[in-house]
């Protein structure tokens, strides 16, 4: 019955809104996932393949495939396992490729209230590859993501745990960003990006949603993100960046970090902070702090982390 009701609620937001069109200028297929659980936009048409399916190897089928993915999961706990996807998108990763709506274009769009994502592959988009908006206590973790023309993976206006995942092959630009809320890093690798992590600061109010999409206000002064225990390699210039971008905003970007490991690309010069070292609000991960995040503790995490905030300031 939940299952239901959620698609219901799903299926008054057009195609549009969340997929965009296929390659051949048609408007995706709306299809439901196996479980029931969320929708999913695919591509049926391919007009520049009229190859017979008869002769085609299961790897011709896959290279050729014109699907074109947009799964949304709105507060339904979802394990992908070693489920595979990827968009054809020309020039995917590339930061002078980006373009479209993300909401459109990420390949997994995650939204609402308590909920676990883990496992899948998700691969190549023109912005990013795994989108988060006003997500509250989500933990999304043993996931691959990687050649997003912005990032792997944007988080914005939401409170979660990211754990035991690999964000990775964005050349000239992020391997993850954050934009306002409370997110905690644990155990990751960001591989291969221009820069390791961006963290932006754009306002105090913003509103998270549950699964029947109403919305809840959050005042929160600051942003703050943790990093405990990640790898940050082939990383061409910098591994942090923090702005605060708000008009007559004062820097209240906190960064939590221990135990994190780095290291540069070849012929590139490496820098933890950048040039310009825009990370000034740094606060060492307390044990309590540590314990509750190996523990999954949301609940917790995040309230020793505002405790720790409102110390610092």
């Amino acid at each position: 019955m939940k299952k239901l009701l959620l698609l219901l609620i799903l299926s008054l937001f057009s195609p549009q809104g969340f997929s965009a069109s296929c390659p051949d200028g048609s408007e995706p297929e709306k299809t439901v996932s196996v479980d029931g659980s969320y929708f999913e936009y695919i591509c049926v048409n391919d007009s520049n393949n009229e190859t017979s399916s008869d002769n085609k190897t299961s790897e011709d089928t896959e290279s050729s495939s014109n699907q074109k993915h947009n799964i949304v999961v709105n507060s339904q706990n979802r394990d992908f396992g070693n489920e595979y996807y990827k968009n054809e998108e020309k020039g995917c990763g590339k930061r002078e490729n980006q373009k479209g709506e993300r909401e459109k274009e990420a390949l997994l769009y995650l939204t609402g209230e308590d909920f676990i994502v883990k496992g899948g592959t998700f691969d190549c988009s023109l912005q990013n590859t795994i989108f988060v908006k006003r997500a509250k206590n989500l933990i999304l973790q043993d996931v691959i993501s990687s050649r997003g023309s912005d990032n792997p993976l944007e988080i914005r206006d939401s409170f979660v745990l990211v754990k035991n995942s690999t964000f990775k092959d964005s050349v000239d630009n992020k391997c993850v960003e954050t934009e306002n809320g409370i997110v905690i890093f644990f155990n990751n690798i960001f591989s291969n990006c221009r820069n390791g992590f961006d963290m932006e600061l754009t306002s105090s109010k913003f509103n998270t949603i549950n699964k029947s999409f109403e919305q809840f206000p959050v005042e929160l002064n600051y942003s703050a993100v943790v990093f405990l225990e990640n790898k940050f390699l082939k990383i061409r210039d910098d591994a942090f960046h923090c702005h605060d971008r708000r008009q007559n905003g004062n820097g209240n970007v906190y960064l939590f970090l221990k135990d994190n490991k780095f290291s540069g690309k070849a012929g590139f010069t490496f820098r933890k902070f950048g040039k310009k070292k825009d990370c000034l609000k740094v606060i060492k991960i307390s044990p309590e702090l540590e314990q509750a995040i190996k523990s999954s503790d949301l609940n917790l995490s995040f309230r020793i982390i505002k405790n720790s905030v409102h110390a610092f300031e």
